[in-house]
């Protein structure tokens, strides 16, 4: 059994080492929001592939990028102060 806390602590790690090899963040929300899409997405993968394709994912794939999705979603959260909330421009087609 995983243990809320053995959850939380491996979130925070995860989101110390993202903020340490990438100490930016964009403040943009629409592409802060796009970081978390594309973690999800390697989430999503990650099920697919161990409900059709178990082969083809290690051990503990599926709880890794879950942590990794959710250590990005803390990142949007601490940033929410900081984002610049103006629209983008536009161009007509």
């Amino acid at each position: 059994m995983t243990y809320p806390g053995d959850i939380i602590n491996d979130v925070w790690d995860e989101l110390h080492k993202a903020t340490q090899k990438f100490p930016t963040w964009p403040t943009d929300p629409i592409h802060a929001s796009a970081v978390i899409a594309e973690e999800v997405g390697e989430l999503h993968k990650a099920v697919l592939q161990q409900v059709y394709e178990p082969h083809k994912n290690a051990d503990g794939d599926v709880r890794k990028e879950a942590i990794q999705s959710a250590a990005m979603l803390v990142r949007f959260l601490m940033s929410l102060d900081k984002y610049d909330w103006k629209p983008g421009e536009q161009h007509k087609q």
